[in-house]
């Protein structure tokens, strides 16, 4: 029994491995030391070789012959490719992981952060907390589906063996960077504004009442007050992540727009 292998489907199916394997191993949830790495590529490998065939039809520029350096700079292309698309799919997290670091040190869990085995780092409570809400979301709202098909459109802008702009890509990422820090601040405002309304509460009590002691006093106020505000404010959290999430999708389009 004779098996024929088509050399150009298989050597497109490396490369879009090589793609698909990056933005997994960056992937909310995907990206933790429980997750094994043949997990992943397990993962990738079916994914790519599917959508090799639909890629075949784009990637018009395979050369006749293949040395080792070109091969090299391809994968080498496919792994920026994917990382891009992985860190334009990540800044939401980022920016809820900075939010949720903002309100545990206004609450006072900053002095109990806890050890992260799977990240190996020491992480704020209300951190991890907003991060989780935010990958349930993640799956909820469908914006799974929003990174397959940017990945779709990657194979169809960005074929195989087309050398991108990887310089204009960068910099779309880094001015798109900032907006990080204005989600995690809006994410955070209420129960930041709260918290600034009882710590002046209680410097106007330590200044009326000297005797109180305003750590022994504070302490238990601000955290009641502030699981309270953080409870209220789930609502208004929402809106912002899945404002936050729809923007990533045309984030994701912007980054293959600019290296096309």
């Amino acid at each position: 029994m004779n098996l024929a292998v088509d050399s150009r489907i298989l050597l497109i199916t490396l490369v879009l491995t090589a793609r698909l394997a990056t933005m997994l191993a960056l992937a909310p949830m995907m990206d933790r030391r429980s997750v094994p790495l043949m997990w992943r590529l397990a993962l990738a490998i079916p994914m790519a070789w599917g959508l090799a065939p639909a890629a075949a039809g784009a990637a018009v520029s395979i050369p006749q012959t293949l040395s080792w350096g070109w091969l090299v700079l391809e994968a080498v292309n496919s792994l920026i490719v994917g990382s891009l698309l992985a860190f334009a799919m990540n800044l939401v997290f980022a920016a809820v992981r900075y939010a949720g670091s903002l309100i545990g040190m206004e609450v006072g869990f900053a002095i109990v952060n806890a050890y992260d085995p799977q990240t190996g780092a020491q992480v704020s409570v209300m951190a991890h907390l907003y991060y989780l809400l935010t990958v349930l979301m993640f799956f909820t709202l469908d914006i799974h589906l929003v990174v397959v098909r940017a990945l779709m459109a990657s194979l169809e802008m960005l074929p195989p063996f087309v050398q991108p702009d990887l310089a204009a890509g960068s910099l779309v990422m880094l001015k798109a960077y900032g907006q990080v820090f204005s989600v995690g601040l809006t994410a955070a405002a209420p129960v930041t504004l709260v918290l600034l309304m009882v710590s002046a509460t209680m410097g106007v009590v330590v200044k009326t009442a000297p005797q109180i002691h305003v750590l022994v006093v504070g302490f238990p106020v601000k955290i009641a007050v502030g699981l309270a505000a953080v409870g209220s404010s789930l609502v208004f959290f929402r809106g912002v992540v899945e404002r936050a999430l729809a923007a990533s999708g045309d984030l994701m389009m912007n980054v293959l727009g600019a290296m096309t």
